[in-house]
């Protein structure tokens, strides 16, 4: 396959398939009697499942070399687990469906990106993330209007169709991929001996600091969604074309954010980007508490799109510049995305809890409140962890290696 077409494509296939029903999977659950605490304890086993695998799961992707017929295991996982949720109406059955769709979810990640920096290289790798996430965009769009047709018309368990079709179409893509082309030294970042594994995570200020605003982003976003479409299907509105609608929505301004991250990194840096998708989620949860009439929803979902488009390709592309020649790029992306997965396993546990008590209004107010918290202590935090590496390596190439110019003005 030409690539890095190849990559794209696979990214728009795997797209639907990674993460299982998604935020079909609230309203498929509310529809089968489960109240918004059960719901988001289900909701969160995919994310706890995450953030046991991911660190351990991608440093194993720094060391093997059949990465490619890895990523058609893992979409095989997702669709068994989605099969395995609408075959029972027991919530420890969702529970096991709903790990394995995390683990398998969870290697995709780091899987993509040692495909995706085996394959172009370092100096690609950062515009090469932002076209992935376009068609990956793309596909979750697709996805979205695909199931939101199943479910409306033959019923929400229907959904586990699409994520079917969306595995299969991505192990064939996958297996068109040339693996002479996948150059495996790069895709682990550099020079495996130049740094441990364990310094590479735990050594970095800056990679914690990272961690710690992807773990506000998610915490504050994850949920937003699926609980807005259990708000406005209690209110009356149809589950399958309510949330479709939603999801459609996002993913297809998500495509136009990948795509203008770049340009946006370029002038501004990833740090800035980062904190624009963080202030983006306080205002959608404020949104959300003043009104949840359709006008307004529409315009959150636009907020939606730009803030998670902004965040996908920021993060890794900091991730990149943060562990650059350590050897364990993968490493350092599975500790950053072990926070992102602890605050989407948190986020719908924290939504449930206070909309079952004190309602959706106040649940979206927790949110935003998390995403502010967020925004502030990346703002300050980020500046402090640079200053502090600077100063803890003389101010020398190791300063440099630690916060690259990339990710101060632009990747």
């Amino acid at each position: 396959m030409h690539l890095p077409m190849g990559l794209e494509a696979l990214n728009f296939a795997m797209a639907g398939a990674r993460e299982g029903f998604g935020p079909f999977l609230g309203v498929y659950l509310q529809h089968q009697g489960f109240d918004p605490a059960s719901t988001g304890f289900a909701m969160s086993l995919a994310g706890l499942a995450g953030v046991v695998a991911t660190t351990p799961l991608s440093a194993l992707v720094d060391r093997i070399e059949v990465k490619r017929g890895a990523v058609g295991l893992a979409v095989a996982m997702i669709a068994a687990g989605a099969v395995l949720i609408v075959l029972t109406q027991s919530l420890w059955v969702v529970a096991i469906g709903q790990v394995l769709i995390g683990i398998a979810d969870t290697s995709l990640a780091p899987l993509v990106s040692a495909l995706t920096l085996g394959i172009v290289g370092r100096s690609r790798y950062p515009a090469q993330v932002a076209r992935n996430e376009t068609f990956n965009h793309g596909g979750n769009a697709v996805n979205a209007a695909l199931s939101a047709a199943l479910g409306y018309w033959l019923g929400l368990g229907w959904v586990a169709l699409a994520i079917g079709v969306m595995a299969a179409a991505t192990g064939a893509v996958v297996s068109r991929i040339d693996p002479a082309t996948i150059d495996h030294e790069a895709a682990r970042g550099g020079d495996p001996g130049s740094r441990s594994a364990v310094r590479a995570l735990f050594g970095s200020r800056p990679l914690l600091m990272l961690g710690f605003a992807a773990f506000a982003f998610m915490t504050s976003s994850g949920a937003m969604l699926p609980f807005l479409a259990q708000a406005l299907v209690k209110s009356g509105h149809d589950p399958s074309l309510t949330t479709g609608a939603m999801t459609v929505t996002v993913q297809v301004v998500m495509v136009g954010a990948a795509a203008l991250v770049p340009r946006l990194a370029a002038r501004f840096g990833n740090v800035a980007v980062l904190a624009a998708a963080l202030a983006l989620v306080v205002v959608r949860a404020g949104l959300l508490v003043w009104s949840q009439a359709l006008p307004m929803i529409g315009l959150v979902e636009v907020l939606e799109g730009l803030a998670m488009g902004f965040a996908g390709v920021a993060i890794p592309a900091l991730v990149i510049d943060v562990m650059s020649e350590s050897g364990h790029t993968n490493a350092g992306l599975g500790g950053v995305m072990t926070a992102y997965g602890a605050g989407a396993a948190l986020s719908p546990v924290l939504a449930g809890l206070v909309a079952q008590f004190a309602g959706f209004p106040a649940a979206f107010a927790t949110l935003g409140g998390v995403a502010l918290l967020g925004l502030a202590g990346w703002i300050v935090g980020w500046r402090l962890a640079r200053r502090s590496d600077a100063a803890g390596q003389g101010g020398d190439a190791g300063a440099g290696e630690a916060v690259p110019e990339g990710a101060k003005g632009g990747t």
